[in-house]
């Protein structure tokens, strides 16, 4: 499927699971080389950037959840930045991806100040947006990690080991999901200066940093999750050291009742 967005000259296509046919013909119709097309066809799990003499080509992926804020697998998205145009192409509707086309219709408000004047400062926009959409996939995780810190110290230690595990589980799968994202981003502020001019690593760095943010809080969390498991283990040995040392003593005076009577029985008989 083929959406076409137009703003003060410039032009976003959206190509969502397109045909061979609709590739063919955005590729004629924007110039795009042969081996782009091929790429275009079907998705990859290889990130990269590449320039070429009308256009930068980009392919990421990002974390898509579910409905349960489950990780399901991560999204391909491929962009291809012109002069005066930007191709997008994703391979299944993805919601939070789906809202490129807000971004569109709502674009006035994003450009009150008019400074979206050419397809570098839109591709700085849609990535922006993209990213919000990940911090905010985040915040579930964020929410939820004082919740376990509570329970750890409330005597809740056996409850927070899958609970521990599962949410690790989602900092993991996201991490994955943006592995390559640091490298691409530099390699693609390295090409865009020479294709959009050196005016435009401002641009750049805004796109890395947004990146940084998430980035950022996916560590922060990583690396408090991680306290958090130590913390909830020593509890947890602390706790079946005691329970094994009440053990032992009940045993030790079982056994010494055992004798006791026993030896009363054999005065007796």
């Amino acid at each position: 499927m083929i959406s076409r967005y137009t703003y003060h000259g410039l032009t976003w296509v959206d190509l969502e699971s397109p045909s061979r046919e609709e590739i063919l013909h955005i590729s004629e119709e924007f110039g795009l080389t042969k081996l782009v097309e091929e790429e275009m066809f079907s998705s990859t799990l290889r990130s990269k950037v590449d320039l070429y003499d009308n256009f930068i080509y980009l392919i990421l992926h990002f974390p898509v959840f579910n409905k349960n804020n489950k990780m399901r697998n991560d999204q391909e998205l491929d962009f291809i930045v012109g002069k005066n145009f930007i191709i997008t192409v994703r391979y299944e509707l993805i919601d939070h991806i789906g809202h490129f086309a807000s971004l569109f219709e709502n674009i006035e408000k994003i450009d009150q100040n008019r400074k979206i004047t050419d397809t570098g400062i839109m591709f700085m926009e849609m990535m922006k947006h993209l990213y919000k959409a990940s911090a905010k996939q985040l915040e579930e995780i964020t929410n939820r990690i004082p919740e376990i810190e509570h329970n750890i110290f409330n005597d809740r230690e056996e409850a927070m080991v899958k609970i521990i595990s599962q949410t690790n589980r989602k900092l993991l799968d996201f991490k994955q999901a943006i592995r390559f994202h640091e490298h691409i981003l530099n390699s693609y502020a390295s090409a865009s200066k020479r294709f959009f001019g050196d005016n435009y690593s401002y641009y750049s760095e805004v796109i890395i940093s947004e990146f940084n943010k998430v980035n950022f809080t996916l560590e922060g969390h990583h690396d408090l999750l991680k306290e958090l498991q130590r913390t909830n283990d020593s509890l947890l040995a602390t706790k079946s050291n005691a329970i094994l040392k009440r053990l032992t003593i009940v045993s030790v005076i079982a056994t010494v009742l055992a004798a006791i009577a026993g030896f009363a029985f054999l005065l007796h008989k």
